[in-house]
């Protein structure tokens, strides 16, 4: 018997518990993003309803306040009984409709806290419900680690006995490199992309400024200033060239960080164009996003082919030790 042979012999039971493991809780990475992502739109739904609520209940009570203020008002009843039957007839319709809006207002309300009621509800429930997937994606992280760390124990390395191992091996690498390569490609363009944001605050608050500095010149001019008037409009002057030193400040980080070598004169016209270049910024970022994904699930492929390949390593080599492993196809390889 080799030596890989007896090792993965050793280690047949405990490969065995670790894909039970996943494989019973392979279930909960996706559920958890569905239920904080369903817990993100009740708090949405919720915080919604709230305001309406607030609104409903200010209609209920205008409308109470005006039923009640017409139905017990003695002037308008005698002045409606002063026009006989028909002054009759005129202020018991009168009552009737402001009775009548009262309780439409008030049935929307009741309406709106029992629909308010119902999502409360159904969040406690999707809480409850998370505890529980958290507990089991830990499990199933904490089997993955223990799964990565046993195989890589015994297959790391040259591993001529199983064939193919050490190409996937080498490819999941390569695929990891890829994958840290599109991940700070990503860090990189959402920076630049937070940067080109300051610099548009910091170019809007500068032709606020501008604006505020031109109204106060203009007051000036046909109103006639004074020490204070001429105080705000400096004010404004100097806000406006503090918002536009900001601009070049991050227009310069965010050229950086990009590596261009613009001239002054394209550097310029990015000014006059920054909402076309931050556009183009978000353009970069989803391309990058889709970079990385591809790069994910690349390496994602990788991994479950060389788990597969490994897993079945014990198939073969300790085949009459320990318990057998479930012919079932292995569990997602993840990090």
């Amino acid at each position: 018997m080799s030596q890989l042979a007896a090792t993965l012999r050793e280690a047949a039971d405990k490969n065995h518990e670790l894909l039970a493991e996943l494989r019973q809780t392979d279930y909960a990475p996706s559920s958890l993003k569905q239920n904080s992502a369903f817990i993100d739109d009740l708090n949405a739904q919720i915080s919604s309803t709230d305001k309406e609520l607030k609104k409903l209940h200010q209609v209920t009570e205008d409308e109470r306040q005006d039923h009640v203020r017409y139905r017990d008002s003695n002037f308008k009843r005698y002045l409606h009984k002063m026009g006989g039957s028909k002054g009759k007839d005129k202020f018991t319709s009168k009552a009737e409709k402001e009775e009548r809006e009262f309780l439409e207002a008030w049935q929307k309300e009741r309406s709106a806290k029992e629909s308010r009621h119902e999502l409360s509800r159904a969040l406690e429930h999707a809480r409850s419900n998370k505890v529980n997937l958290e507990q089991d994606v830990k499990r199933h992280e904490r089997a993955q680690s223990e799964l990565d760390q046993l195989y890589d124990s015994i297959f790391s390395g040259p591993t001529p006995d199983v064939a193919g191992e050490d190409h996937l091996e080498q490819a999941v690498q390569q695929n990891r490199d890829s994958y840290d390569q599109a991940n700070r490609s990503l860090s990189s363009e959402k920076y630049v992309l937070e940067i080109l944001g300051r610099a548009d605050q910091s170019l809007s608050a500068a032709g606020n400024h501008m604006d505020d500095a031109y109204r106060r010149s203009q007051r000036d001019t046909y109103l006639g200033g004074g020490t204070f008037t001429d105080m705000m409009e400096r004010d404004a002057l100097a806000k406006a060239q503090n918002a536009i030193h900001a601009t070049i400040r991050h227009m310069a980080e965010a050229q950086r960080h990009e590596r261009i070598k613009d001239s002054d004169a394209q550097v310029k016209a990015a000014y006059q164009d920054l909402k076309g270049r931050i556009e183009e910024q978000k353009g970069r970022c989803q391309g990058a996003e889709q970079n990385l994904q591809q790069a994910g699930n690349g390496l994602e492929q990788a991994r479950k082919e060389l788990q597969r390949v490994r897993a079945e390593a014990f198939e073969r080599f300790a085949g009459g030790g320990g318990q057998r492993v479930a012919s079932a196809p292995p569990p997602q390889y993840t990090s």
